[in-house]
């Protein structure tokens, strides 16, 4: 395997402080833990994890990628520093770069995208370190339909899927953004549906939920904007990565990021 360590180290001193309840009896509990319980949640469920330092100082990003298919740096770098503005990690953040086997099945149902994270996924939440699998597929989606095409999806709360090969395929018939920079924005976006937006598990401070594509934000100009990812006509007029816009930077502050 592959190990790339990257930190962004975080002014910060807040510790936390974990304490557990025993009883008067001396029976010990014999089930075993599964250490990927905890990453195999509902999407949304880790929204406070990722945003605030109350139980996880620290996140390790484990990038999965077929050969071929590995994201660009620069892409990697956006993401790490959204990451820093966004969430508070005083221990700062680290990846971990994964091979993964080519899949040859086509296109690429979500419950294919699963396994391949379960048999390929190595890194889990530990002590205060929070565990993110992001995978960079080798084809596309087989929910792609005429001019809308999935760049990414997030499926678990500390997983998701970019169709690298879709990005690829578009960045090389069309004049528009650079890989890195469709790259980027489609990781961010994901991302975003990890922290919890639009309503997936970090409430809105004000109703900004498009009430037709759920988990999106209404205003045009937000990197949470249902088309911003799912439409290649508005990728291909993309000039540069888009950012929270004002309504989805609220929810994140008022659940614990920056």
């Amino acid at each position: 395997m592959k190990k790339i360590i990257i930190k962004l180290m975080l002014v910060s001193f807040t510790l936390l402080a974990i304490t557990s309840c025993s009883s008067d009896s001396d029976t010990t509990n014999t089930n075993p833990v599964d250490p990927k319980a905890g990453n195999q949640r509902p999407l949304g469920a880790s929204a406070n994890d990722f945003l605030s330092d109350i139980a996880y100082n620290s996140i390790t990003l484990e990038i999965g990628y077929i050969d071929g298919y590995r994201p660009t740096q620069s892409a990697i770098n956006n993401l790490l520093q959204m990451l820093s503005n966004r969430t508070k990690k005083p221990d700062g953040i680290s990846i971990i770069e994964t091979p993964v086997p080519a899949t040859n099945v086509g296109t690429l149902s979500i419950d294919e995208v699963r396994q391949i994270e379960d048999d390929n996924r190595t890194i889990f939440n530990e002590d205060d370190d929070l565990a993110v699998w992001v995978f960079f597929a080798d084809n596309n989606s087989n929910e792609d339909s005429g001019n809308t095409a999935k760049l990414g999806t997030a499926y678990r709360n500390t997983s998701c899927v970019i169709y690298e090969k879709t990005i690829q395929d578009i960045t090389q018939q069309f004049t528009g953004p650079s890989r890195a920079t469709m790259e980027a924005t489609t990781m961010l976006h994901e991302f975003g549906h990890l922290f919890g937006l639009v309503d997936l598990g970090t409430e809105m401070v004000d109703d900004h939920e498009d009430t037709e594509n759920s988990g999106h934000c209404t205003e045009e100009d937000c990197l949470m904007y249902f088309q911003t990812v799912a439409n290649i006509s508005s990728m291909v007029d993309l000039n540069s990565i888009p950012d929270f816009g004002e309504f989805c930077l609220a929810d994140l502050r008022a659940n614990g990021g920056k």
